[in-house]
């Protein structure tokens, strides 16, 4: 059973190169699905009406982890905090065309869950927002973050 779900549209990167090799005006859509232990590329092919889903690597640390904020940035998604065992600081990135997990060193300044991320594409921001934190008391966080200090690519 998977609560908490996360399913991102993804338009760049392999969607791209994916629908390059597609018939003319064919539509196709990509969504990523992240929660604990599940890491799913659904694949929806509206003319045929079909679905394909191939399993993604899921980070050992992420595992256990649901009501995170993520932001995707290119071929790149970012994960803030988390619940699982404990309400997390941890930040996670995962590569989509690489396929890889990473775990930065730096931290949010406290613990966050169920809040929510947004990136500001003008100034390349990212706002955290809300959420509770390790004590499940809902916090009016807003923290703002540059993108380039996640995505080395955005420098």
């Amino acid at each position: 059973m998977i609560n908490y779900q996360l399913i991102i549209q993804h338009e760049n990167g392999q969607v791209q190169e994916m629908m390059k090799t597609n018939k003319k005006n064919q539509r196709n859509y990509q969504m990523l699905l992240f929660c604990k232990k599940t890491g799913l590329s659904i694949e929806y092919d509206e003319d045929n009406n079909t679905f394909q889903f191939r399993q993604l690597p899921v980070c050992h640390d992420m595992k256990l982890f649901y009501q995170y904020a993520y932001v995707c940035i290119n071929d790149v998604i970012l994960f803030f905090g988390g619940n699982g065992n404990g309400v997390s600081k941890s930040i996670h990135r995962y590569s989509i065309r690489k396929g890889k997990w990473m775990k930065f060193k730096n931290n949010l300044p406290s613990p966050l869950c169920n809040c929510v991320a947004i990136l500001n594409e003008e100034d390349n921001d990212i706002h955290i927002i809300g959420g509770a934190n390790d004590k499940d008391i809902r916090v009016s966080t807003h923290m703002k973050t540059k993108v380039r200090i996640w995505d080395p690519s955005q420098l």
